[in-house]
């Protein structure tokens, strides 16, 4: 970018030409220019205002890596800094990740009445491009209005940054009117504009302003070819890109490597698998990044055997994998649950020297947490220098996975002394913790910590606060969040229904229950109605269960053996076990012991031996081995004072070598 050094204009008299600036002209590491800087320092230099801005320039540049901390000393030790200065600060906030800062950078300037120019512009409208959310409207409306304040709308290349802001947020009609208030249109420019509206789902608008940038005499480039196949690809639209690519030869653009990569990546984002395949198989020459392209492409498409197959043959084939190779294969090995072949691959980084960034170390502690080895995680999480909110969030969610709820807990203490704030993946798995742990008090800890952040809350986010509310048995809250929330997905219909249900309210669940229906933008799923029938059992409103359980076919939902199942209690809870036992009997899937020990019981609660003792039989002939249905037994004649069957049912589980396990209660403390 133009803007992106200063060095000073004529109209700066540089300071007597000392030895060290020629140095300083040639430093290229941050390393150099710290060592320089002190010398200049102690040669009485570097409070010169050029030298002061040399440093600036160089510091907020890739050079020293963006070292906007330092960047900043120096520039607060300026007096005066004029506005090549300050567009380096701003610059370099926005290329280092910090857009906030470089906007906030540009509001001082204008409180010190420095005027801006259109390299000032120019930044300032790329950080705008930068910011988070929908941040960018108030900023982006702000920097479009100033541009045409201070005369800058017939700059180009502020223009063109205009653009890029509107089509990077997806506002074609905002981006179509900088583009007619533009007097020079060159390449860039019309790629841009083409970009936004294939972005926004634009095809044919697209499509046109190509046709339209021909007939202005102005021929698409290489870029522009990979921004439309990129814009097809994230729109699904592949019917657009095979014929955008089929038109390379109108165009006179030669299908090279990186034009080639592209294609791959749109079929991949297309669900194509087969097409970036023949694609990838048909391109004459191959680097890592088009290994890379259709590995990433089968991770997405949930074909990871095929992501490991690929990964063998781009060895065999001699060529030297990456760091963003192994991101894709740790990922296949995450789901696949291949443990080895993580570490092996772990071995491999290591030995190799790949450099491990936070995005691989991430990788490694995903695909460890996720096979079920913490222990391991933790190595790699405990021996990273820089850890993001990811790292955490794996680790949370790893130990909460794996049952560890203690561990997740401490290290959610730990994520909050290091004063990073968790983010809503996190927080949904801690309260998943709390709700199966009915830790209630932790549950309300972590609700505060969500007020207490201004955590963006989602729908996930709320549907959690509201199970875990529910499932602890603070039915009140739960229905006060559930209330507040203005989307819901079914997830958070299921979560309350099944909340009123477990807690003894089977009548207002099945009023929430007809409530969905009669909105009619959620459709309930097989989890939905086993909650409703649970709630219906508990209640025991019988007729209704039925009309529930016979609606589900208009629902596209088919009855599986849990479903089956809450019939089977809702009628044995109802007394009706002549009714279950013929249900059962009728059942078109096979009914296994477990809906069988659920009539069990219900005859043991009613007294009705003749028949559980009929039951227990087919039961212990249908789960042999099954130590609950065994006890269940047991308790059923113990409770009718027959002994000596209960004595013969015992026997039977030595026999078989059946122990009985102690129950165990835990409480919060």
């Amino acid at each position: 970018m133009r803007y992106l050094y200063f060095r000073p204009n004529a109209g700066q008299a540089p300071p007597h030409r000392h030895h060290l600036l020629a140095h300083l002209d040639a430093c290229a590491s941050r390393v150099h220019l710290a060592e320089l800087h002190g010398r200049l320092v102690r040669a009485h230099l570097a409070a010169d205002p050029s030298v002061a801005a040399r440093l600036v320039a160089l510091l907020a540049s890739p050079v020293a890596g963006h070292d906007m901390r330092y960047a900043r000393r120096v520039f607060d030790g300026m007096s005066h800094p004029n506005a090549p200065v300050w567009n380096c600060m701003i610059r370099g906030y926005s290329n280092s990740g910090a857009p906030a800062n470089a906007l906030a950078t540009f509001r001082t300037m204008l409180r010190r009445d420095v005027p801006p120019d259109s390299y000032t512009m120019a930044a300032v409208v790329s950080a705008s491009a930068a910011s988070a959310g929908w941040e960018w409207r108030a900023t982006g409306d702000a920097a479009h209005a100033m541009v045409r304040k201070i005369g800058c709308a017939s700059d180009l290349f502020v223009m063109s940054c205009l653009l890029n802001l509107y089509s990077t947020f997806r506002s074609a009609a905002d981006a179509r009117k900088v583009f007619e208030e533009m007097q020079e249109r060159d390449v860039v420019s019309w790629t841009l504009m083409i970009s936004a509206f294939a972005q926004c789902g634009l095809w044919d608008d697209a499509l046109r302003f190509l046709a339209g940038m021909q007939q202005e005499g102005i021929n698409p480039n290489k870029v522009t070819i990979i921004s439309l196949l990129s814009a097809f690809g994230h729109g699904r639209a592949v019917d657009k890109g095979q014929w955008v690519y089929g038109q390379l030869s109108e165009y006179g653009i030669e299908a090279d490597v990186d034009i080639r990569n592209a294609l791959v990546t749109m079929y991949a984002r297309c669900g194509c698998m087969s097409d970036a395949l023949e694609a990838f198989r048909a391109m004459p020459v191959r680097n890592t990044k088009s290994w890379n392209m259709l590995i990433d492409g089968f991770v997405q498409n949930q074909k990871h055997k095929d992501t490991l197959r690929m990964f063998e043959e781009m060895m065999s084939n001699g060529v030297t994998p990456d760091a963003v190779t192994f991101v894709s294969v740790l990922s296949a090995c995450a789901q696949l649950g291949e443990l080895q072949q993580g570490r092996d691959f772990h071995n491999y980084i290591n030995d190799h020297g790949i450099c491990c960034d936070t995005i691989l170390t991430n990788s490694l502690i995903n695909m460890y947490a996720k096979c079920g080895d913490m222990a391991a995680a933790e190595v790699v999480f405990q021996a990273m220098e820089q850890r993001d909110v990811i790292s955490w969030t794996t680790m949370i969610c790893g130990y909460v996975k794996g049952r560890q709820y203690t561990a997740a807990f401490e290290f959610f203490e730990q994520m909050k002394i290091a004063e990073v704030v968790a983010n809503e993946m996190a927080l949904v798995s801690l309260l998943s913790a709390c709700s199966q742990l009915g830790a209630l008090d932790k549950g309300r800890e972590i609700h505060s910590y969500i007020e207490e952040k201004n955590v963006r809350k989602d729908v996930c986010l709320d549907s959690a606060l509201v199970d875990m509310y529910a499932k602890c048995g603070c039915i009140d809250m739960a229905t006060e969040i559930f209330s507040k929330m203005q989307h819901k997905q079914i997830l958070t219909w299921n979560s309350m229904i099944g909340g009123f249900s477990n807690n003894g309210h089977g009548k207002e669940a099945v009023q929430l229950f007809d409530q969905m229906l009669k909105l009619g933008d959620t459709k309930p799923d097989g989890i939905t109605f086993k909650a409703i029938l649970g709630a219906c059992a508990h209640a025991g409103m019988v007729n209704e269960g039925f009309q529930y359980f016979y609606s589900m076919s208009n629902f596209g939902v088919a009855p599986d053996i849990e479903h089956y199942g809450c019939i089977v209690d809702l009628l044995g809870r109802a007394g009706l076990l002549d009714e279950a036992f013929d249900f059962i009997k009728n059942m078109p899937i096979e009914p296994n012991h477990v809906i069988w020990g659920s009539l069990l019981s219900a005859c043991r609660f009613h007294h009705k031996m003749d028949l559980g003792r009929r039951i227990g039989r087919h039961i212990i002939d249908l789960a042999p081995n099954d130590m609950g249905a065994h006890v269940l037994i047991s308790n059923l004649y113990a409770e009718e004072g027959q002994w000596d069957d209960v004595q013969q049912v015992r026997e039977l589980m030595g026999s078989r070598g059946i122990e009985r396990s102690s129950g165990h209660s835990s409480i919060q403390v």
